[in-house]
């Protein structure tokens, strides 16, 4: 058989662990809102790295280019003038 509550069911609680259970409510809440905050800030550190990187690599694009195109004529120069030599000598 099942006992029904009555209408003068208590509880009771001593001031000390009232004390004790506010303390941990506010600190898990501090906690989470510091959390949240730093991850936040995490997030905007990530994101000016991200541009910082595209900004870089836009920097090292643009003084690759001369670069590139030199060696690219210098190999075709190359090539022009080995393939010149192999056609010099078949035609011998």
């Amino acid at each position: 058989m099942s006992k029904s509550l009555d209408s003068d069911f208590e509880i009771t609680i001593q001031v000390k662990w009232l004390i004790q259970l506010i303390f941990f409510v506010f600190a898990i809440s501090g906690s989470w809102y510091t959390l949240n905050n730093n991850i936040d800030s995490n997030a905007q550190e990530i994101d000016y790295i991200k541009e910082s990187l595209i900004e870089f690599e836009q920097a090292l694009d643009e003084r690759m280019e001369p670069l590139e195109a030199e060696r690219e004529q210098r190999l075709t120069e190359m090539n022009k003038s080995l393939l010149d030599k192999v056609l010099g000598k078949n035609n011998d």
